[in-house]
């Protein structure tokens, strides 16, 4: 039988199966249940506008639960083993894996599995793109075949708890964030290293972190960069660590010089990724709202070096901004445009500390567009160095709403 066969064998097995967590992997569930699991009962169990905890009752008949990503058991006080619990990326590992490249690490995921779709394409490979970079993995079964390479972006939430790993794993970094979510940072990285845990003898690694990870069985790879990145602030900037990565994956999958060459001649930055949004009075306006941590802030300020009004603020998770604080007084930028919650805690880190540079602090990011429009000389960087979740609901809609305001200013 196929993978997608065997996968709705086992699947069928189960005669009540909750579906926890009505996000975008929970709807694609759904839709793959109503066209293959027509003989057992599905239901749904999702927090919605409840104020109460009584909807996790609805776990407690059920025979399997497809867990979405962004339910933390941890914050629900729930033990993993407490019911029978998997996911979409747990069912997809164990029955596509092997013919899966998949990407994590805390910054990077989104450009670096672009970048080897589109090398697969250049190279007349096929190849889908899924996961979390926007597409759930169950969108795209049927178009699978044993000739595709799956490129999948994988989170720490959908890694959490899985116990497949995909045959071609790389993990591009790894920093302190989302301890929102998990028991603390050891957990999260936990989490991370599912993407090569389970990984069997004659499957692929490339990690790039200054810990040594080997992996019994397992090749293991890095190598040193050939090719210099550089920036261009219309089209946008690799890191030098995913090209790094990228010539790697090259070699390994044996793609010719001409399709790696043309990759990287057709990239141009993902929206909220160092993205530029306008050019007004002579200032270059950046959006980088997928900068939720302080050292994607500081590694935006470093590629760009001529920043001179960064905007920054948002939910606070319990990160440390100390050392963000510090190297912010010892950069060039002059005017630090603070909003939102972490904004008021940078924003009184600085007036206690002996900087000369220019800080300002307001509530609502419009605001803060404003502000810079009037202080600001060469670049305003939005890189916010924080997550969105207290106002908006992720940072593509954080980045929308700082482009709307940007370009508000045009017709001002």
């Amino acid at each position: 039988m196929s993978a997608l066969a065997n996968l709705i064998f086992e699947l069928e097995q189960y005669k009540k199966i909750v579906i926890f967590g009505y996000g975008v992997e929970g709807k694609s569930f759904d839709a793959f249940a109503k066209r293959y699991l027509r003989e057992s009962e599905i239901t749904i169990v999702d927090k919605g506008d409840s104020k109460d905890e009584s909807y996790l009752k609805g776990l407690d008949d059920a025979e399997l639960i497809i867990k979405s990503p962004g339910i933390s058991l941890y914050n629900l006080g729930i033990d993993n083993n407490a019911y029978n619990f998997t996911s979409i990326t747990e069912l997809f590992l164990r029955y596509f894996g092997q013919q899966t490249i998949g990407v994590t690490g805390t910054k990077g995921k989104s450009t670096l599995v672009t970048l080897i779709h589109s090398l697969l394409k250049n190279a007349q490979r096929k190849t889908l793109l899924c996961g979390n970079i926007g597409v759930p993995a169950f969108d795209i079964l049927e178009e699978i075949t044993p000739e595709t390479t799956v490129v999948m972006e994988l989170s720490s939430h959908q890694l959490m708890d899985c116990n497949y790993s995909p045959h071609f794993a790389i993990l591009t970094n790894l920093f302190e964030e989302h301890l929102d979510y998990y028991r603390d940072v050891a957990e999260y990285y936990q989490a991370k290293y599912n993407i090569f845990l389970h990984q069997k003898e004659g499957d692929v690694f490339i990690y790039n972190l200054p810990n040594n990870l080997e992996h019994e069985g397992i090749n293991v790879h890095a190598k040193a960069l050939k090719i210099k990145p550089d920036f261009d602030i219309k089209r946008g900037f690799i890191h030098e660590a995913s090209l790094q990565i990228l010539e790697e994956v090259a070699e390994i999958l044996d793609i010719d010089e001409g399709a790696y060459e043309k990759t990287l001649g057709e990239f141009k930055t993902l929206p909220h990724r160092l993205e530029f949004v306008a050019e007004i009075d002579g200032v270059v306006y950046i959006n980088d709202s997928i900068a939720t941590i302080p050292e994607a802030t500081i590694e935006a300020i470093k590629i760009l070096k001529s920043v001179d009004t960064l905007i920054v603020g948002g939910n606070d998770r319990g990160i440390s901004y100390d050392a963000f604080v510090e190297y912010l007084t010892q950069s060039g930028v002059k005017n630090i445009i603070c909003f939102s919650d972490t904004g008021k805690q940078i924003h009184d880190k600085f007036k206690n500390s002996n900087s000369s540079q220019k800080i300002f602090y307001f509530q609502e990011l419009r605001e803060g567009v404003e502000k810079a429009h009037a202080v600001a000389q060469k670049i305003v960087l939005f890189s916010p160095a924080a997550s969105s979740f207290n106002v908006y609901k992720n940072f593509m809609e954080r980045g929308e709403s700082f482009k709307r305001f940007v370009k508000s200013l045009q017709q001002s």
